[in-house]
């Protein structure tokens, strides 16, 4: 089973990761066919069969399996039946402020707020949220938790992705929160790489998969530089974490960095 072509160039191949993955499916019960029940549209010949994230094209499990999640959700399929499209579900944005108690006040943004929306900040429901105008925005009231949560927003049109900009910690401080790296390749030692985010603390540790920059520069709590430092390997896709004592940063596509060589 060959899994490194299955989007289009530029990517994302399997990696290492991945095949173990198809490994082992291809090693379960066989004699399972797949099938559709009640399909009877046909896709149109001159369907687009490249469609693609084009943001998602690393060669790291986040992004094969982001494709996997673009390829599968529903207006991919209808737009190679040239159908109309569904219109988006809600959104989460950002969360403000990031971090607080339980009944303190908060506004999320995003979008796809319809009325009758439910909030929840992790598994806990939040009670009464205001919907506002438009459906850019809830006010809420925090309701009991621990630790650092996920909040998200669900209606008829679906759940909210998870979103680590629409993180929620209790007690504080805010989470730590890549969303952009610039560049995002360059060779070791000679790259410094613009970090940007929210809550980096201004004696923040920056690491590129498990080693530290030994040049870290903050320029604000949302924004940073670090040297890419030496990997054993110096041509791979690596995450760019932001750390405060042993907390870090989540990982995704937003923080991966692609050594060049030297």
């Amino acid at each position: 089973m060959k899994q490194d072509n299955w989007y289009p160039a530029p990517g994302p191949a399997g990696n290492s990761t991945v095949h173990h993955l198809f490994d082992v499916l291809d090693g379960l019960p066989k004699g399972n066919g797949y099938v559709q029940p009640g399909v009877r549209q046909q896709v149109p010949s001159d369907g687009d069969y490249s469609t693609h994230d084009p943001a998602l094209v690393n060669s790291t499990s986040a992004d094969f399996l982001g494709q996997v999640a673009y390829q599968h959700a529903d207006n991919t399929y209808l737009g190679l039946l040239q159908a109309s499209m569904l219109a988006p579900g809600p959104t989460v944005t950002g969360v403000s402020p990031a971090f607080g108690t339980s009944g303190s006040t908060v506004v999320i943004e995003g979008s796809g707020f319809t009325p009758g929306s439910v909030l929840d900040f992790g598994p806990i429901p939040c009670p009464d949220p205001i919907i506002g105008v438009g459906g850019y925005r809830i006010s809420a009231t925090v309701p009991d938790g621990v630790g650092i949560v996920d909040v998200r927003v669900t209606n008829v049109r679906g759940t909210s992705p998870v979103e680590p900009l629409g993180q929620f910690a209790y007690d504080g401080p805010a989470p730590l929160v890549v969303t952009g790296i610039d560049p995002i390749s360059g060779p070791a030692m000679r790259t410094t790489a613009t970090i940007t985010g929210s809550g980096f603390p201004e004696d923040a540790g920056v690491n590129f998969k498990d080693r530290p920059s030994k040049s870290v520069t903050w320029i604000s709590d949302t924004q940073l530089t670090a040297t890419a430092p030496l990997q054993i390997d110096d041509d791979q896709t690596v995450d760019i974490t932001v750390t405060a004592g042993e907390i870090a940063s989540a990982t995704g596509p937003a923080d991966e960095f692609t050594y060049t060589g030297l």
